[in-house]
């Protein structure tokens, strides 16, 4: 079992969680007040999702 485990992890190429990309984004940012708004703009995309996910809303 932990072969085919491994070969299905082989196969499949490395998917960035979502904190590795919200990570990535705020690196990006170029002065400070551009990190404070990519900071907003993550910690809104949470609360978004938070709220859809407590409502039964998915986006599609």
């Amino acid at each position: 079992m932990s072969s085919l485990m491994g070969l299905i992890k082989a196969l499949i190429p490395h998917i960035e969680s979502q904190q590795e990309r919200d990570e990535a984004f705020l690196a990006g940012a170029v002065d400070r007040c551009d990190l404070e708004r990519r900071m907003r703009e993550v910690d809104g995309h949470g609360r978004d999702h938070a709220r859809a996910l407590a409502l039964g809303i998915g986006r599609h």
